[in-house]
């Protein structure tokens, strides 16, 4: 099994770089419409956004999925390979990145 140091630096970096660009999303948004927030489609994250501003409710919310991701890691663990529930988290962190970066590229007006 993986050790939980390394578990960590893996989740907390694909974590972040998921959080900080639908930050910048949402800030870009924010610059030209009143409703910004209703463009996230995560209703958590929308929540958490209201309810501690953007900053706080980024921070929160992405402590809050590192508890879930480490929780559901090691739950899928006892049951399937470990590399291989890693591997799933990897493509899925990939598509929800990628999905994020399109948008931003789109909000920023580039396509």
């Amino acid at each position: 099994m993986i050790s939980l140091k390394v578990l960590l630096i893996i989740f907390v970096i694909i974590i972040a770089a998921d959080k900080l660009l639908t930050l910048w999303n949402m800030q870009i948004l924010a610059n030209n419409n009143p409703n910004y927030l209703q463009a996230e489609k995560n209703i958590a994250a929308r929540w958490f956004f209201g309810k501690f501003g953007l900053i706080g409710g980024t921070i929160l919310f992405g402590m809050l999925t590192l508890i879930s991701l480490l929780v559901v890691y090691y739950s899928f663990s006892f049951v399937f390979n470990p590399y291989k529930v890693l591997w799933v988290i990897f493509v899925i962190y990939g598509f929800t990145i990628a999905n994020n970066s399109y948008y931003l590229i789109k909000n920023m007006g580039l396509i």
